[in-house]
């Protein structure tokens, strides 16, 4: 998606989904390799009740700023924010699809910010995270 205008969005208007698949080998560059951890070490997290490695929280996180940079650019960059509640495991071989609609937009000095709601739902899904984020449009 082109970066959009303050006046070129609407409430309403939804972000195209973005896709991640959630491989073991990504989890162990973003985790850290080591024993006895639940994101790491498929026996360990067998253990502990757990299908498979789980996936960092934060590595949701970092897919709704790619998220928010391509819909506001700079403007996520520079004032963005973020709010979200993580609710279900993200599992190595799970695919998360992130959704978001923007909700409001609020003058904010020489700028309006732009509110979008957003989840995470895996491949059956499931929501694994809801929250909002919000930057700066021009």
């Amino acid at each position: 998606m082109t970066m959009q205008t303050a006046e070129s969005i609407k409430v309403g208007d939804k972000l195209p989904p973005l896709n991640k698949p959630i491989s073991q080998r990504q989890i162990d560059a973003y985790s850290g390799v080591r024993p006895h951890s639940i994101h790491t070490d498929p026996e360990w997290a067998r253990k502990k009740g757990f299908a498979a490695p789980l996936a960092q929280g934060m590595m949701s996180t970092a897919y709704v700023s790619q998220m928010m940079v391509q819909f506001l650019g700079e403007g996520f960059v520079k004032g963005g924010k973020m709010s979200v509640g993580f609710i279900k495991p993200v599992l190595a071989g799970d695919t998360l699809t992130l959704r978001g609609e923007v909700k409001s937009k609020a003058a904010e000095g020489a700028h309006t910010r732009v509110t979008v709601e957003l989840w995470c739902e895996n491949q059956h899904g499931v929501k694994t995270m809801v929250g909002t984020a919000s930057g700066l449009a021009s």
